[in-house]
């Protein structure tokens, strides 16, 4: 996911790794801004369309895509666990109780409810508060399903 506007969500995605979302979310922005272009020129008469939509462009598609971005960011990080979530058990497809609410936060700090720097300050309390219950630490004894040892929280 490339995010231009926001360095917080780029900070983000830069340290999750490759996050671009299935699907062509290009594609889908550009189909909806153009969309929300389309209807905002369409009460204009035919004359005044072009001069219309440039000037809908010049106000708004700024904001726009970083609304986007934030959303985008927001579903993408929804979809998506640790790999090595210790707090998950064997279910792949849902995010554990601390990643729900880092969710939370980023909901907040998407809608503009938060600053950046209460959205990281939150967002380092939550893990400060829950290391312990993150830590992954690797068992001496090996696992009787794999031989091989486990990593369990610790």
């Amino acid at each position: 996911m490339y995010i231009v506007d926001d360095p917080t969500l780029a900070l983000i995605a830069r340290f999750l790794g490759d996050l671009a979302p299935e699907g062509g979310a290009d594609d889908e922005f550009f189909r909806r801004q153009l969309a929300a272009v389309e209807a905002y020129v369409e009460r204009f008469p035919d004359g005044e369309r072009d001069a219309r939509a440039q000037e809908w462009v010049e106000a708004n598609a700024m904001r726009y895509r970083q609304q986007w971005q934030k959303q985008n960011a927001v579903s993408t990080f929804a979809s998506r666990r640790c790999a090595d979530c210790p707090l998950a058990g064997g279910d792949q497809d849902k995010p554990c109780a601390i990643h729900r609410r880092w969710l939370k936060l980023l909901e907040r700090y998407a809608a503009d409810e938060l600053s950046s720097h209460d959205y990281v300050e939150m967002s380092l309390a939550l893990l400060n508060a829950h290391k312990s219950w993150l830590k992954v630490t690797h068992c001496h004894e090996p696992s009787a399903s794999t031989g091989s040892p486990a990593l369990v929280a610790g």
